[in-house]
């Protein structure tokens, strides 16, 4: 559903500052709760900020950018009442990437917002109302950055330089977003396709978008491992490391429950993982055979499935079958945003379940 323009333009104005609601990713929840389905990182932050900006137009995550870089969100807004569509890059830094960086976030923003059709396209000229020179056609109108936290810009020791076009602060407890858009004006930009330039998180935003609700749990990238590799130390949740795919600790893709379902938790609680894959090549396959083994020993969950696009529903089929049989199997629809449950999933043993108030509090072992 999209949002009417006179409400584009008052969340996020062309120019301007004032403060927006969004929307908190930690819920006011007074009992502990798992601690994997608790939202505190970047991703759960990205989720959530485009959830909000896909009800005005178009928002993609972690788009691939020439030279194997990323960026975390492009948001295509919708045009207001006699307004141009904007392309907006936006990068989110957490607290503590703010806090250790020097000059490396000026460096990044400065690099995408410089970014011409000439490094995408491979072209000396590109043709629209007129044949423009190719490094003189922009990809990005503004260029955003979204800080996680109380950080103001003018509180880094690289301020002054600040080459972003908008600077936003999001409070993860109250939802609040104070901006401060100054964008410099540019008639000359080329429009890309950016849906084949995002993967594995468009689709597993697809799914927060899907399973979030006021009755739901909903985290991502939640750590998780097997029960002898994790232990409580100093008021703390932690997991033993280990090295490469072999490690001995991982992040789920997307982690969720009914809030009911596990206020206080049981044995009987469902807690749902997700591992997401926009591929079906050889290569992930080879990655499942670690992941999805780890998943279904953790005790952290009492459901594990795989989600893929529909094109490879039936590869997927076939490889659960064969080798994964307690796992389940979810197909993505991206063009109708649907998600179907092609495979159940088997139930699992919940075991030495990590807990912690949310937000804040020790955190403390249950069952």
């Amino acid at each position: 559903m999209h949002l009417q323009n006179n409400v584009v333009s008052s969340m996020f104005p062309q120019s301007g500052s004032g403060v927006s609601n969004i929307g908190p990713i930690y819920r006011r929840i007074d009992q502990p709760i798992p601690a994997h389905l608790c939202p505190r990182n970047e991703s759960d932050i990205k989720y959530k900020i485009r959830e909000n900006l896909s009800q005005c137009g178009d928002c993609y995550c972690e788009v691939s950018l020439e030279g194997g870089e990323q960026i975390d969100l492009v948001w295509e807004s919708t045009p207001a009442s006699g307004n141009d569509k904007r392309v907006i890059g936006i990068e989110i830094k957490t607290n503590s990437a703010l806090n250790q960086a020097t000059r490396k976030l000026e460096e990044q923003v400065a690099k995408y917002r410089e970014k011409t059709a000439d490094d995408f396209v491979g072209a000396t000229h590109v043709a629209g109302d007129e044949i423009m020179c190719a490094d003189e056609v922009y990809v990005f109108d503004e260029l955003w950055v979204v800080a996680v936290g109380d950080h103001d810009r003018w509180d880094l020791p690289w301020s002054e330089g600040t080459p972003d076009d908008g600077w936003l602060t999001y409070d993860k407890y109250t939802g609040d977003v104070a901006y401060e858009i100054d964008a410099s004006s540019r008639s000359d930009t080329i429009h890309l396709d950016y849906e084949h330039r995002a993967g594995e998180a468009q689709l597993t935003a697809m799914l927060w978008d899907r399973y979030t609700s006021p009755n739901t749990l909903v985290a991502a990238e939640s750590w998780f491992s097997k029960p002898e590799d994790r232990t409580i130390s100093d008021g703390r949740v932690k997991y033993l490391t280990g090295k490469g795919q072999e490690g001995k600790r991982m992040n789920a893709d997307l982690t969720f429950a009914k809030i009911d379902d596990v206020t206080p938790v049981t044995p009987d609680s469902t807690i749902r993982a997700i591992e997401v894959k926009d591929s079906f090549t050889s290569s992930a396959r080879s990655r499942l055979r670690t992941q999805l083994p780890l998943y279904c020993n953790s005790k952290m969950f009492s459901e594990v499935y795989l989600a893929v696009p529909d094109a490879f529903r039936t590869e997927a089929h076939d490889f659960l079958k064969a080798e994964m049989p307690a796992v389940g199997l979810l197909s993505i629809d991206q063009a109708q945003e649907d998600v179907s449950r092609i495979r159940p999933a088997r139930q699992l043993e919940l075991q030495k379940i990590p807990m912690r108030r949310c937000p804040g509090g020790s955190p403390h072992f249950a069952l």
